[in-house]
């Protein structure tokens, strides 16, 4: 949860195909990615970065790709032919309940299942960290310590350091959080890669294919404040929460470069070329 109150409602999913072919990505492409966006554009994103699109796009584009929208929480989801010729896909957070039943929460379920079983790399931010556990086969629900929103310190696990050797991640991983649900059990076979004192699973993978971070790397200040301003109107938080908030970015600085690195490394498939090279290097 962490893109504030849905303002539209989303159009009914419709079913998808069975099953996602998973063509080899032509030599010398830029790549070819998506953002199955699951919230609505606040009017301030909207004005401000022209939509969530640009927000993770200014994060994680590099020159030579192709990046496209598809606005799941509206039930626009990739054909089979499209997905196919996708190399990755982002989740993006969401006011909704990952947990939940809506028809179109339900229809990405099936697609994330289906193109992680077809090889194709999938990154889950907040909301769509926990969508990607309940798809892979694990459970989400409300946190017991309730929100959690403003600067939080990731902290990495061994397992974390290994797989991103060559970036040598620091003991503290400053990012912005804003939810209230998070993941209580991870899928079968997967592994948490970072914790924080009041999320124990911040960042989980399974194999070199999935990789859910709880936190928002894409976020900036001003975004997460539109948001909590923007709950605080509709009663849905306390003015304390946005009082502590505030607070925290005068605490800690939230390292989007370092999470860039971390979110293309991953994404564009380039950590284990990087951690042949560091162990050359060792």
């Amino acid at each position: 949860m962490g893109m504030g109150p849905q303002l539209e409602t989303p159009a009914a999913a419709v079913g998808a195909p069975p099953t996602i072919p998973s063509p080899a990505t032509p030599a010398g492409g830029g790549g070819s990615y998506a953002v199955l966006q699951c919230g609505e554009d606040s009017a301030y994103v909207r004005d401000a970065y022209g939509g969530y699109f640009n927000v993770f796009r200014a994060l994680l584009e590099e020159d030579g790709e192709r990046w496209r929208v598809y606005r799941a929480v509206r039930g626009e989801l990739p054909s089979d032919a499209e997905a196919a010729g996708i190399d990755g896909f982002v989740i993006s957070g969401s006011c909704s309940d990952a947990h939940g039943d809506e028809p179109w929460i339900l229809a990405l379920v099936d697609l994330v299942r289906r193109v992680h079983a077809a090889g194709k790399r999938v990154l889950g931010v907040c909301f769509g960290h926990q969508l990607l556990c309940r798809a892979l086969g694990g459970r989400t629900g409300r946190s017991a310590k309730g929100w959690d929103i403003g600067v939080s310190c990731m902290h990495p696990t061994a397992a974390a350091a290994r797989l991103f050797a060559p970036l040598k991640l620091p003991v503290h991983m400053p990012i912005i959080e804003f939810h209230q649900d998070e993941v209580w059990d991870l899928p079968p076979h997967a592994e948490v890669l970072a914790r924080s004192d009041k999320t124990g699973v911040e960042m989980f993978r399974l194999g070199d294919r999935a990789i859910g971070v709880q936190g928002h790397p894409e976020y900036s200040k001003d975004i997460l404040m539109s948001i909590a301003d923007r709950l605080l109107q509709h009663n849905l938080i306390l003015d304390c929460q946005v009082d502590v908030a505030k607070a925290s970015f005068d605490v800690r600085t939230p390292d989007k470069e370092l999470w860039r690195k971390v979110c293309t490394g991953f994404l564009k498939g380039r950590l284990q070329s990087q951690q042949k090279q560091h162990k050359l290097l060792l």
